[in-house]
């Protein structure tokens, strides 16, 4: 029988045949500890990765916006990453898709679709929650003049000026 080289987590882990890990000899020696082996939790298509089902309550429902933001706000500094939908990374379109599938919203996944096919809202008339749109970018309006957004590659999560979007839509 022949021994696996697995891959978890870009964590190399070599596995003894009867699958387990081999603390010395065998081929892999560790340094302090084996590495641990990581849970993979499964999520409902309607729960944004990294959102509890305790912030999914009723109560939080009742003003989805007001959710939205607060997830929103929980990934201020997290990496841009082109095609990111998170936890770990966002691109911008994925960013807001997260943000309102914590408030119990699914949204379409990409920037163009988001600005089509939700309910256009003038651009006087904006309210917190709401989704800016400019060509091939979107992001959440705060309030104030300003926007909280997963910008571009090489940069994080973070609040801007409103500046440069044409559109807005809002999701509730």
């Amino acid at each position: 029988m022949r021994c696996a080289r697995l891959l978890l987590l870009a964590a190399p882990l070599t596995l003894g045949c009867a699958g387990q890990p081999w603390a010395s000899g065998g081929g892999l020696a560790y340094a302090q500890s084996p590495p641990q082996r990581a849970a993979v939790a499964s999520t409902t298509p309607a729960e944004a990765p990294g959102v509890s089902s305790s912030s999914r309550t009723p109560a939080n429902r009742a003003d989805p916006a007001a959710t939205a933001l607060a997830f929103a706000r929980s990934k201020l500094g997290t990496p841009y990453c082109r095609g990111g939908t998170g936890p770990g990374c966002y691109d911008c379109s994925g960013f807001t898709k997260a943000a309102w599938s914590a408030a119990g919203r699914n949204i379409p996944r990409t920037s163009g679709q988001q600005a089509t096919s939700l309910p256009t809202v003038p651009m006087d008339r904006l309210q917190p929650g709401d989704i800016v749109w400019k060509p091939g970018h979107v992001a959440l309006y705060l309030g104030d003049g300003k926007v909280i957004n997963a910008t571009k590659p090489g940069d994080v999560v973070k609040i801007q000026p409103l500046k440069g979007y044409s559109k807005a839509v809002r999701p509730y």
